[in-house]
């Protein structure tokens, strides 16, 4: 009997320890991503590394999660953990992010809640994010003031960065966002 406690109570250390050390891992990844040190970031990833945000996209493959991550160091993106806890190989969050793509439209502190990474072999292999509905509407009506803005400028840019309904995501894009962004601005000063 005092054998079989001592095993489940080396069991229960053993998960513990793991859970702490997906958190640091997610937290270092987090510390890469806001230092824009792509290829530091692109290191924490699983190779088979799947990323969905609900309800809007999933990346698969670290070919895609490169994009996003030179997208992100060109928006000067920064990430903000809260609420941080961990089981087995789930590390779960709440995430804020700012960038320079939501300064444009005036948007600050985006909430993603929850956050959850799923981290194998020291590698993060998932991340599920779920964008809050107050996230959603900010987007959904700055693209539409956007869109609306193009069509009275004559402006088709917008259109080479949502394609079939999905944001394009590349460090290009992003300067092109923020180049739109600028003539958006300076057309609106005038009037």
């Amino acid at each position: 009997m005092k054998k079989n406690i001592l095993i489940i109570q080396c069991l229960l250390i053993l998960i513990s320890c793991s859970g702490e050390k997906n958190q640091e891992i997610v937290e270092s990844y987090i510390e890469a991503h806001n230092a824009h040190d792509i290829e530091k970031a692109l290191n924490f990833y699983d190779e088979n590394i799947v990323f969905e945000l609900k309800g809007i996209w999933t990346k698969e493959g670290v070919k895609e999660m490169q994009a996003l991550e030179e997208w992100d160091a060109a928006l000067n993106s920064n990430l903000m953990l809260e609420s941080v806890t961990s089981k087995k190989d789930s590390v779960f969050c709440k995430i804020v992010e700012n960038n320079d793509w939501f300064g444009g439209v005036e948007i600050t502190g985006l909430v993603h809640d929850p956050v959850v990474f799923v981290v194998n072999n020291g590698k993060i292999k998932k991340i599920i994010g779920y964008p809050s509905q107050q996230t959603g509407k900010e987007i959904e009506a700055a693209i539409g003031a956007l869109y609306k803005w193009s069509q009275k400028a004559q402006d088709s840019t917008i259109h080479d960065l949502i394609q079939n309904g999905q944001f394009v995501y590349s460090a290009e894009a992003a300067k092109k966002w923020l180049n739109l962004f600028e003539r958006w601005k300076t057309s609106d000063s005038t009037k």
